[in-house]
């Protein structure tokens, strides 16, 4: 997964050994990689098929969104803003 020095060994998989990952789907493999780890990212890209490959990225960016979306909605409750009216009323005189 390393996109540096291909001297890491078996845990190396380059960009251009998986071309036909678009390039959204080979950084969401980039950023599981920094979850599970390289050597685990790089031997599912040597056993998968590309079809699986899709799948694993489909699947880690939607877990993404779904984390992105749960963290938006349990925000901290905003207190309401308390607003002065402000009118003018002339005197009474009766």
């Amino acid at each position: 997964m390393s996109t540096g020095n291909p001297n890491t060994g078996a845990t190396y998989v380059g960009r251009e050994d998986c071309l036909h990952l678009a390039d959204p789907e080979w950084e969401a493999l980039q950023r599981l990689s920094t979850g599970i780890g390289e050597a685990a990212v790089a031997t599912m890209l040597r056993t998968l098929s590309p079809t699986e490959q899709h799948g694993v990225a489909l699947s880690f960016i939607m877990k993404e969104q779904r984390e992105t979306a749960a963290r938006a909605t349990v925000s901290t409750p905003s207190t309401p803003r308390v607003e002065s009216l402000k009118l003018h009323v002339n005197s009474y005189v009766g």
